[in-house]
């Protein structure tokens, strides 16, 4: 399965407020806003101006 990497402008609350990167199992872009899938199973959306890069995990084997 594909994962991606999320990179905030800023440490954001779906990091714990302390990190600026996040795994997502996937995402959706709605215009002004991306919905992430977390891996727990859940969802969120959030504001493109939180987000400075979402980029192809490596795939490691």
């Amino acid at each position: 399965m594909t994962q991606y990497i999320v990179e905030f402008a800023d440490p954001h609350v779906l990091t714990d407020d302390d990190d600026r990167t996040l795994t997502v199992s996937g995402y959706d872009d709605f215009g002004s806003m991306y919905s992430f899938e977390l891996p727990d199973g859940n969802s969120r959306s959030v504001g493109k101006q939180l987000v400075e890069s979402i980029t192809e995990a490596d795939s490691q084997q």
